[in-house]
């Protein structure tokens, strides 16, 4: 009787850890939106992300209120920006809209930074009567904006130091 009872708690005990694990790894980490704080000035950081946005047909670029918003696009995705490569087969029809937020901060040692929030407002079209409902985001296309704004800053910066060295150089 005591080797089944151990036998018992043991696929008990198993059989909860793999359920932890495959239950987190299921579920979609669903974010309201997806924020990322860059060194740099708010100049160069506004320039970065009007650069990475260059796709997206722009409603509102207000560098003094520090927001960016785009027109609705038609689908889940950008496709001029994102490329899946899988094709997705979705018999509904999606639209969505994003919205940056700036905000200037300061480091403790005096350096300039700047926070740089994505949201991204999904729809999916349910019926004629309901209308547009919103859908959770994947964050997939976000975070790539946050990436390529990064991407983009460092691009500069390395532009910036070999321009000094080459005038350094005549």
């Amino acid at each position: 009787m005591a080797s089944f009872l151990k036998v018992f708690l043991k696929f008990v005990f198993l059989s909860g850890v793999f359920s932890l694990f495959l239950g987190c790894s299921s579920t979609p980490k669903t974010e309201l939106f997806y924020t990322r704080v860059y060194e740099g000035t708010y100049d160069e950081v506004w320039l970065a992300a009007l650069k990475a946005v260059n796709d997206y047909p722009l409603k509102v670029s207000n560098k003094d209120s520090g927001k960016i918003a785009s027109e609705l696009v038609n689908g889940p995705y950008n496709d001029l920006f994102l490329t899946p490569p899988e094709s997705i087969d979705l018999p509904e029809k999606f639209r969505y809209s994003l919205r940056f937020n700036f905000a200037k901060l300061e480091a403790e040692d005096g350096q300039p930074l700047v926070r740089v929030r994505v949201e991204k407002n999904l729809e999916q079209f349910h019926d004629f009567y309901t209308g547009w409902l919103s859908f959770p985001s994947d964050g997939l296309e976000e975070r790539l904006l946050l990436y390529r704004v990064e991407h983009i800053l460092k691009m500069e910066n390395q532009l910036a130091k070999e321009i000094e060295k080459a005038a350094a150089g005549k």
